[in-house]
């Protein structure tokens, strides 16, 4: 290669075949503007032996063209690689050798191809060879090459020539040096950036798989004494009690059916699957369940009128939506509850707000991501560490904004596209 077209594009990825790719386009590149210096040259005068130059330039395009088509063939990159920086070398020295030798500055961009096999080849060993192999071929050059060019046999003229081509070597050193640097810093600043999410994440998913195995352990353990308690409640005759302890009795009838709502929930949420219904009538369906559960809250709801479009909502969605409609009640107090829904372009947008309250921008930042102290009506628990890791799981995101008169909205955005209802 005789000149680096975009330094950046050739670490843009470590996928050797795209590695390859970008190695041919900076060798196209590098082609052409040999071409256009040749031309200059000939126009200025400079005597070269163009026979020479003009063979070596299309033994690099022939090499190029061949590789190209190895990689359409389905030869393996790595090595397509390897054989196109090796080439890089050997027609830089061939150029260098009708040009001057070591005399000429060019000879600095024997760096290139070796940079360009230690960034790009897994390995250090072919890396050395070629970085061996171009010291070699440098040596020779004080032995053995033509003289330097000139222009009608002017030598103020060729030293002219020398000093612009130190200055191009330069320039191309320098900028080789700035895009490489400042991509690897780039490149590292990423990967610590997406190591310091996977850490967070595998902290996040251990805290529910912890919970997930406490959650099964409890459900088994209240199953049995939920049923004996239920058999003995629907055993014990209405009539006996005295009126106020029927009231409790009927108290403890309706504790026990919630109890086995949730447990049932539980196992709910453990399916994966969902047939396709109407949004708006599901939604309706499910707020009417949770009101009866929580009848002393007060519930405002803005859904669109009809069934709606027919998606299928995976069941573990609805424990994390609920999640967040007893934390809005708990902080809303006695002020109302409202819950916006909104379905467009396969994507459902809810809004959960509460108008009491608000949080600090700390624990805004924080909430979702560990558990948090409840301290109501400005705290936020374990519920939502819960609905934010469900919804990411699905493919949706969570979102909380404190409103500027008061208040909390919670945003949901979960993707649903339409299916067709069997």
């Amino acid at each position: 290669m005789l000149l680096p077209m975009s330094v950046t594009d050739a670490l843009a990825t470590s996928s050797p075949m795209h590695a390859l790719a970008r190695l041919g386009r900076l060798r196209w590149g590098a082609l052409l503007l040999a071409l256009l210096m040749l031309a200059a040259c000939a126009v200025a005068g400079v005597a070269l032996p163009w026979l020479g130059v003009l063979q070596a330039l299309l033994t690099l395009a022939l090499v190029n063209g061949v590789l190209e088509w190895g990689a359409r063939r389905g030869q393996p990159p790595q090595r397509l690689v390897r054989v196109g920086l090796l080439a890089d070398v050997v027609v830089l020295s061939e150029l260098l050798v009708l040009t001057g030798g070591a005399a000429n500055p060019m000879a600095t961009l024997y760096l290139l191809p070796v940079l360009f096999a230690a960034l790009l080849v897994p390995g250090g060993g072919f890396a050395w060879l070629l970085a061996g192999l171009a010291a070699s071929l440098y040596g020779l050059l004080f032995f053995w090459h033509l003289p330097w060019p000139t222009a009608g046999g002017d030598a103020a003229y060729a030293f002219s020539l020398h000093l612009g081509g130190m200055w191009l070597t330069f320039a191309v050193s320098a900028f080789l040096l700035a895009g490489f640097v400042s991509r690897l810093a780039q490149q590292l600043a990423e990967e610590r950036a997406a190591l310091a999410s996977a850490r967070e994440a595998l902290l996040r998913d251990e805290q529910l798989v912890a919970l997930g195995v406490q959650a099964a352990a409890a459900a088994h353990a209240l199953s049995t004494p939920l049923n004996t308690l239920t058999l003995l409640v629907d055993e014990w005759d209405p009539a006996a009690p005295a009126p106020e302890q029927a009231a409790d009795l009927n108290v403890m009838r309706t504790q026990l059916a919630t109890c086995r709502t949730a447990l049932s929930r539980l196992k709910e949420g453990a399916e994966t699957e969902a047939r396709p219904a109407g949004l708006h009538g599901l939604l309706q369906l499910r707020l009417a369940a949770w009101r009866a559960l929580r009848p002393e809250v007060a519930l405002e709801t803005t859904l669109p009128a009809g069934e709606g479009p027919a998606v299928s909502v995976p069941p573990a969605f609805w424990p994390a939506f609920y999640n967040l409609l007893n934390n809005a009640a708990e902080a809303a107090g006695t002020a109302p509850v409202v819950v916006d829904a909104a379905w467009q372009a396969g994507w459902l947008t809810l809004d959960i707000t509460n108008t009491h309250g608000s949080f600090d921008p700390a624990r805004l930042a924080r909430a979702g991501l560990t558990p948090l102290e409840s301290s109501k009506p400005a705290g936020l628990g374990l519920g939502v560490l819960l609905t934010h890791a469900t919804l990411s799981r699905l493919g949706g995101h969570l979102a909380l904004v404190n409103r500027p008169e008061g208040g909390v909205v919670a945003r949901v955005r979960l993707p649903l596209p339409e299916r067709r209802q069997e």
